[in-house]
């Protein structure tokens, strides 16, 4: 199957013309419509901020508490989000392109149309969260952790999906072409997952170890 067949798409954020904010401003008033954001805001209190057609470019939110925050139609590009809380949040057409998020944690979150293109995302957390339309292409999702996650229309292709975690998880239909996919815990909650021919094996002893498979040579010992 190829990347052209594959349909269904994320859809792209819609962005006209954004304007500049100073920090203070931005800090003032967490209702941001039509802004860019170049500025550091590590550690800062955004919760239950709205983001409307908002473009990032080079920001710095390392440690943020985004929780409940609502973010629509906005681009990430070139930013270091690590270790920010999004948990609760509503995502709708939002696009993450070379940006640091390791550890970032979406728990719960609502996540729809979100695509993550080389981005760093070792340690995520998406814990419950739901959505459809969600791709991850040539990601870092080493030990990433989709517990409980319900996803639709999901993609994983390219990216290293080293112990990354889908237990209990419903993803149905996800194309993981050209992934890294030794490792992985929970299998079972990627239902009928497309491979390439490469990864059979590895993905076989993951479904084994789901199953608590015992390999033995004939004449080995108890």
């Amino acid at each position: 199957m190829s990347r052209a067949a594959t349909s269904h798409e994320p859809r792209a954020p819609r962005i006209n013309g954004v304007q500049e904010m100073s920090r203070d401003e931005l800090l003032a008033d967490l209702d941001w419509q039509g802004v860019a954001i170049a500025d550091d805001l590590s550690h800062c209190d955004l919760a239950q901020l709205t983001a409307q057609g908002v473009r990032f470019t080079s920001a710095t939110l390392v440690g943020a508490d985004l929780q409940q925050a609502r973010i629509i139609d906005s681009v990430f590009d070139g930013c270091d989000l690590s270790g920010a809380r999004l948990d609760d949040g509503a995502l709708t057409r939002v696009e993450f392109r070379n940006c640091r998020l390791s550890g970032v944690q979406f728990n719960a979150s609502r996540i729809n149309d979100l695509r993550f293109v080389e981005c760093r995302l070792d340690g995520a957390s998406f814990r419950m969260a739901q959505g459809e339309r969600v791709w991850f292409d040539q990601c870092v999702l080493t030990e990433a952790e989709f517990t409980a996650t319900e996803l639709t229309r999901a993609h994983f292709e390219h990216c290293d999906l080293t112990a990354a975690d889908f237990s209990q998880a419903r993803i149905g239909d996800a194309s993981l072409l050209g992934s890294v996919v030794e490792g992985v815990r929970g299998v079972g909650g990627l239902q009928r997952p497309i491979i390439d021919a490469t990864q059979v094996v590895p993905f076989a002893y993951s479904l084994m170890a789901v199953h608590g498979v015992v390999v033995r040579t004939e004449g080995d010992g108890e």
